[in-house]
């Protein structure tokens, strides 16, 4: 009988119903999905570099979570963390929004994925954001933690997308010179130009996601 509770519990944890929430005025509503890819315009100072290296205004990431009974967002900002959904919105400078699903999760995520993919993003929790965009497990970037967490979550079944290089991007740009030289040649580092790099876009992008909600 305990057995019975623990599974029905844990059940209800892995794969809890699609939820549509109201969000701050202007931002509509969301149907959720643990384990739901949720994209925003970031208003933080580096995101318009962002914006001119990738050509795109889809400049910070995170995945959906449920804690609490209450909705949140993995993301790296600062730190990794947990952000309430509402606050998440908050930060895309026009409301605006796009949430992605898995398509291999379209009817219900995999219990067993789901539940590494919440270790995983969880584990994280704490750690810096990276702000030299380097590919290491100490830090981590907003596209990296979300494409690494996947990649473990699914044992790189394949990934959810190619990394790109540095020398992959476009980092002639007067924005994307200025953060180089504040971030590296400030701290004596020099760019790998072969540093593997997931950028928000490449996520977006993805041929293993589809679009729930934009």
């Amino acid at each position: 009988m305990k057995n019975f509770g623990r599974a029905f519990i844990a059940a209800l944890l892995l794969a809890p119903p699609a939820f549509s929430m109201e969000l701050p005025p202007g931002a509509g509503k969301m149907s959720l999905r643990e384990g739901d890819i949720i994209f925003i315009h970031s208003g933080s100072s580096q995101a318009p570099a962002i914006e001119e290296v990738m050509g795109s205004s889809w400049t910070h990431v995170g995945v959906a979570l449920m804690r609490n009974s209450s909705w949140v967002v993995a993301e790296t900002a600062g730190t990794a963390s947990l952000t309430s959904l509402p606050e998440f919105i908050k930060k895309s400078r026009d409301g605006g929004f796009a949430v992605k699903r898995l398509k291999e999760w379209r009817s219900r995520p995999a219990a067993k994925e789901l539940l590494s993919l919440k270790k995983w993003l969880l584990g994280g929790l704490g750690k810096k954001y990276d702000i030299y965009f380097e590919w290491s497990d100490k830090t981590f970037y907003c596209s990296e933690y979300v494409w690494k967490a996947f990649y473990n979550a699914l044992s790189g079944r394949p990934a959810l997308c190619k990394p790109q290089k540095f020398s992959d991007l476009k980092l002639d740009g007067p924005l994307a010179r200025e953060l180089i030289a504040k971030r590296y040649k400030a701290a004596g580092k020099k760019l790998n130009m072969a540093e593997p790099i997931v950028t928000p876009l490449a996520l977006f992008n993805s041929d293993r996601l589809y679009t729930v909600q934009q």
